[in-house]
This record gives structure tokens, C-alpha cells and sequence, in this order.
């Protein structure tokens, strides 16, 4: 069974991407920050429907904390797939923003990112599947949970050309 994690997987967006991968028979990591009661009520909803599913929290603008989560997750088998959906929103029009809400949304948008991201790929490399997904909403272009298969003018980056989709393929 193929391994997927969703950072932010606690919130509306990531819940639902949690959904849908659990019901294409994926074992999900449901990932939250401060949220873990949440992770762990949509873990037991998916185990409930059938499906596999762990909640694990973490800080991801933690490098040590991530890292330390991630090598515990990747030392039984590699994540397969990984959907960067952590993300906060700071509501505040940009002439309005404060220096420090500017930071605050890019230490979790990019070096989340990294935190994450940088030691799952090797184990992904090595099991020789793999895909990742990243998620930057631009500004104005509002995503909620009930339209993530229409594609939204959003920032997205992958490892493997071809593997990103707002559909992810079924486990093999």
C-alpha cells in the first residue's frame, strides 16, 4: 500500500485531500501543527469508512522537530506521495501586512516546505515512486475544500513531472 502524507491535513483543504486519498487506498498521514484532536478524529473517520490513516503532528516551521518526526515515519517504509498543504493566512491586505505576518506565512509556505520535503526525498528516490505537490494559493484566488478538483490559478511545484494532479492516481 502506498504511503501519503498531507501537511495540514487537519484543515478543510487537507481533510478533503486526506479524504479522497484514503478512498483511492492510500495509508494517510493526516498531519497537523496545533490541531492534533482534529487529525485524529478525521484519522478515525477514514479507518471508520475502510480506509488506513495515522494523525501525527508537528511544527513544520521546526527543522529539528520535523526532521525528528519524518526519519520515525520513513524508518519503517518511505511516504510515497507528499502534498505540502500546510499553510496559514493571515488576513490582511498586503499594503496592511506587518513585517512579522510576512514571515510568518513564508516560514511555513517555504521553509515548511523544505522541512518536510528535503528528508522524505532521498527515501522516496530509493523506493523509485514517488510524487510531491506543492500548493501556494495566489493572492485573490480563494480554494476551498469542495471545489479541489477544479484547478485554481495556484503555484504548484513537483518532483516528478506528470505526478501532480488535482487527481491523484489509485495505490497499485
Amino acid at each position: 500500500m502506498k504511503r501519503a502524507l498531507v501537511t495540514g491535513g487537519s484543515g478543510g483543504i487537507g481533510s478533503a485531500i486526506c479524504r479522497r486519498l484514503a478512498a483511492d487506498r492510500y495509508f494517510v498521514y493526516v498531519h497537523a501543527n496545533r490541531s492534533l484532536a482534529r487529525a485524529q478524529a478525521l484519522a478515525d473517520e477514514i479507518r471508520a469508512h475502510g480506509g488506513q490513516a495515522e494523525a501525527i503532528a508537528f511544527d513544520v516551521t521546526d527543522a529539528v522537530a520535523s526532521r525528528a518526526a519524518l526519519e520515525i515515519l520513513v524508518a519503517e517504509a518511505p511516504v510515497q506521495v507528499l502534498v505540502n498543504n500546510a499553510g496559514i493566512h493571515d488576513d490582511a491586505v498586503f499594503p496592511g501586512m506587518s513585517a512579522a505576518q510576512w514571515h510568518r506565512v513564508l516560514d511555513v509556505s517555504l521553509n515548511g516546505f523544505f522541512n518536510v520535503t528535503q528528508p522524505l526525498t532521498m527515501p522516496m528516490l530509493r523506493s523509485r515512486w514517488g510524487a510531491s505537490s506543492t500548493s501556494l494559493p495566489l493572492p485573490g484566488s480563494p480554494v476551498t475544500a469542495d471545489r479541489l478538483t477544479t484547478p485554481r490559478p495556484r503555484a504548484r511545484c513537483t518532483q516528478r513531472p506528470g505526478r501532480c494532479r488535482w487527481n491523484l492516481p489509485a495505490a497499485a
